[in-house]
């Protein structure tokens, strides 16, 4: 039986289920402020964003696109309102109030790197962004891609961006310590950040958010309710989003 097999079925089913849920939210909770803190070393790197800053100071329509699986769509919670580039979209709202920026959801469940590079036509040029939001890697992890594989997909992907005078932002794996056991995302990890600091793209590093988050039993959906995990994932939605906007902000002044 394969991995993926292993985690879609069995015990280890729960292990993926915690993954998911990170991606669950229920209601409209938003995070205090306070809960969304990381240590500032983990956001540090300069992100750079000049066709972006480009389109806002001549205040034309910006259109982002949120490109990703499960977590990206907003599945498990129901409605794409729910996941982080609909928060990611308010909060540039109300950053740049002056200007019209739309973050279009092109989140598919259970893709990997080579299915979303391969909706890059239909469902990222096609609407002409100025900024990518590429959230990847945990089904490569589950399903045991080869890892250089895997790397040489997001640099195709990146370069293509490039080519297209996109702005990228990479988006790594969620974390909960159970899954993170089970699954080996270390590898993937290391290769998404390889490609990263190679192509001079900025890595968002949920991973390590949620990790610290965990650590500091802020947010931590291990042995947590059901009904305790939808309120909880909200919140973790909302820090995300808002993270992703500030970061966002600090390379366009």
């Amino acid at each position: 039986m394969t991995i993926w097999a292993r985690l879609l079925a069995g015990p280890a089913a729960g292990a993926l289920a915690i993954v998911a849920v990170a991606c669950m939210a229920s209601g409209t909770a938003r995070a205090d402020a306070d809960d969304c803190a990381t240590p500032p070393e983990m956001t540090a790197a300069e992100l750079k964003l000049p066709h972006l800053a480009d389109r806002l100071a001549a205040h034309r329509p910006v259109t982002v696109v949120a490109i990703g699986g499960s977590s990206t769509i907003g599945r498990a919670a129901g409605s794409s309102d729910l996941a982080y580039p609909h928060r990611l979209e308010q909060d540039l709202a109300q950053d740049f109030p002056a200007d019209k920026i739309a973050v279009v959801n092109k989140g598919v469940a259970k893709q990997s790197a080579k299915d979303m590079f391969d909706r890059f036509a239909t469902d990222v040029f096609a609407l002409d962004p100025v900024l990518v939001v590429w959230e990847v890697g945990i089904i490569d992890a589950v399903r045991g891609t080869d890892v250089e594989e895997f790397a040489g997909t997001l640099q195709d992907g990146v370069d293509a961006l490039k080519n297209k005078a996109i702005d990228t932002i990479l988006v790594d794996m969620q974390f909960s310590p159970n899954s993170a056991t089970i699954i080996d995302f270390e590898a993937y990890l290391n290769a998404l950040h390889r490609v990263g600091d190679l192509a001079d793209v900025y890595v968002f590093p949920r991973f390590e958010m949620m990790r610290y988050w965990s650590e500091q039993n802020v947010f931590n959906f291990d042995n947590v309710a059901e009904a305790d995990r939808a309120k909880l994932a909200a919140r973790v939605y909302d820090c995300l989003g808002r993270k992703l906007a500030e970061m966002v902000h600090r390379a366009v002044p």
